[in-house]
């Protein structure tokens, strides 16, 4: 589907100034006042980096890139400028159909507490979050407004390899929407497809790669707990008062069991008996509420949309589908420290609620000028 440049409109200066004060404001509180309650986490200060000494990885990386611009941004600087990237890459997304976009629900998105605060301090969530706004960028556009592939395109293949690097759990979604939206102008037949046979392939695909795993009798006795294990090695290793030491996790069943209370869990955060016990975490329980109510509202509207629309649905089944799969995988990350969940759902923030915010845009926007189309049709 590609929209016109009827509606190809430029939004305002006022968008993009809003959005960098927004985060401009974030990255101020975050070193000023939060970071006096708590850590966010990796925390690179540019003076720490002594270079590189022949080993590589992806912390070494990171520190790196705050190594290098702190040579010429001192003190919190690089985290702010980064910061304001992330609001000129927001903008730069939606400034084409922001007149159409819902706006409560884009400021809500765009607000939260955070993310604001992840998106402007240094560390692996802030790369990930400018990456993954370049790739969503991409797909929205090349799937829905433009036809050409440009130098741009280079951006993306960069962006795809640092989130290959530092996230990898979460990469596969962002090639998911890369690959649909890079070969959407001859993915016309696919498009024909009913949402029973997207429904039974990707059935088909879950039972025929269950049935290749279990040709390995260890994957499931021991490579799962292996996995298991090495996750809560990563939280318990450290002391730390907000860690969940009485999570039963101990083999596969306790890996599905888990996940029924884990996943949702992992998106808000604390629990309500941990905020009853720490008044401090109240702020992160209820932007976490809410960030999971506004979750499952975009999923289910992206659902509704793929189930009324041919057209959309090679655009979407792929990616709810790819999305649950690696949410359910990841989900250990988000359910031993609270501090961990709500640190590391920052990176996949462009992926599970810009993207779906964008989808769900550019559709209404398209709607929209074909009912005008129409209509100037019928006059003349």
């Amino acid at each position: 589907m590609k929209i016109s440049q009827l509606y190809l409109i430029t939004s305002s200066k006022a968008l993009l100034i809003r959005l960098m004060v927004a985060h401009l404001i974030g990255t101020i509180f975050a070193y000023t006042v939060y970071l006096k309650f708590t850590s966010l986490g990796d925390g690179y200060l540019p003076q720490n980096f002594a270079g590189f000494n022949g080993d590589f990885d992806r912390t070494l990386l990171v520190h790196s890139i705050y190594g290098y611009l702190g040579v010429v941004l001192p003190g919190f600087l690089v985290p702010m400028v980064l910061g304001l990237v992330v609001a000129i890459l927001i903008w730069n997304a939606f400034r084409d159909v922001y007149t159409h976009v819902n706006r409560k629900l884009f400021w809500a998105c765009n607000l939260f507490p955070h993310f604001l605060f992840y998106s402007g301090y240094s560390s692996k969530e802030q790369i990930v979050i400018i990456c993954g706004i370049i790739v969503i960028n991409f797909a929205a556009k090349r799937s829905f407004a433009a036809s050409r592939l440009t130098i741009n395109l280079i951006f993306v293949f960069i962006a795809l390899w640092f989130i290959f690097i530092l996230r990898l759990n979460y990469f596969v979604i962002y090639l998911t929407i890369f690959i649909t939206a890079f070969f959407s102008p001859w993915l016309h037949k696919i498009r024909r497809f009913s949402v029973g046979v997207w429904v039974l392939a990707f059935i088909l695909a879950i039972v025929g790669l269950t049935f290749i795993l279990s040709f390995d009798v260890k994957f499931f006795s021991e490579d799962v707990v292996l996995f298991m294990k090495k996750v809560e090695n990563m939280f318990l290793a450290y002391t730390a008062g907000s860690n969940r030491t009485n999570i039963q996790w101990n083999d596969i069943s306790d890996f599905m069991y888990n996940s029924l209370w884990g996943i949702p869990q992992g998106f808000i955060g604390p629990t309500l008996i941990e905020i009853i016990s720490k008044p401090i975490q109240s702020p992160a329980f209820l932007e976490g509420v809410v960030y999971l109510y506004i979750l499952c509202y975009l999923h289910v509207r992206l659902f509704q949309l793929a189930s009324a629309s041919r057209m959309l649905r090679v655009y979407i089944f792929p990616y709810l589908f790819v999305a649950l799969v690696i949410v359910f995988v990841s989900y250990p990350y988000l359910i031993f420290n609270p501090g961990s969940a709500v640190r590391y759902k920052q990176n996949m923030h462009p992926i599970l609620i810009f993207y779906p915010l964008l989808i769900l845009t550019y559709t209404r926007a398209n709607n929209l000028m074909k009912t005008n189309t129409k209509k100037m049709t019928n006059e003349c």
